[in-house]
């Protein structure tokens, strides 16, 4: 696992690890300061803020698109961007074309209890990135985290991978839908929607 904290920069503050007390200790000494954390994607100003899409984007493009096995992006956030340079269908299609399934745990900051606008549009896009990229949108509101993290975890270890010979066997680079059916009723599966032909 790595680890990557963002507001309107993103820092790597944990490299690859296999050691859970390594990565929370790194988290630490994010929070107590977090300027000597290099950083993912392009070294430019941004304006404060959020770039959600871009951590995305760059997490996937720099730190997973390279590694073999199976592979999963989990992002805690409340879904709203206001500082990235990519935007949600960027962040949608970097994850289905490295085949990374994309968990969104979301913690949305109401006002005075109230849905805000700004908090349905991202929900709306915490939903809609896990859909496309064949994760699960979780509620961290409604959800405790040992019960999501074990559900995750259960997940990742039982899901399956299926292939099959597409009928257009030219890699033209287009986005191609799948949809997958089972014939047991009562069943859901979850998958990506489709998939770059490259």
């Amino acid at each position: 696992m790595f680890l990557v904290c963002f507001g309107n920069h993103l820092r790597l503050v944990s490299d690859f690890s296999q050691s859970g007390p390594e990565v929370i200790d790194r988290l630490k000494l994010y929070q107590h300061d977090n300027r000597h954390f290099s950083e993912l994607g392009p070294k430019e100003d941004r304006e404060s803020g959020t770039a959600f899409y871009d951590s995305i984007y760059y997490s996937v493009t720099e730190k997973l698109a390279g590694e073999s096995g199976r592979r999963a992006l989990l992002v805690f956030s409340d879904g709203e961007d206001n500082s990235s340079s990519h935007d949600m269908m960027t962040a949608i299609e970097a994850p289905q074309a490295a085949n990374v399934l994309v968990y969104t745990i979301r913690y949305t900051e109401k006002k005075h209890g109230h849905m805000t606008a700004r908090n349905q549009y991202g929900i709306r896009v915490m939903d809609r990135i896990a859909k496309e990229t064949g994760g699960q949108a979780i509620d961290a509101e409604t959800t405790d985290p040992k019960t999501y993290f074990q559900q995750l975890a259960e997940e990742l270890r039982t899901s399956y991978e299926l292939a099959y010979y597409p009928t257009n066997p030219l890699p033209d680079d287009t986005f191609r839908k799948i949809v997958i059916r089972p014939r047991q009723p009562r069943l859901t599966i979850r998958s990506k929607t489709g998939y770059f032909s490259r």
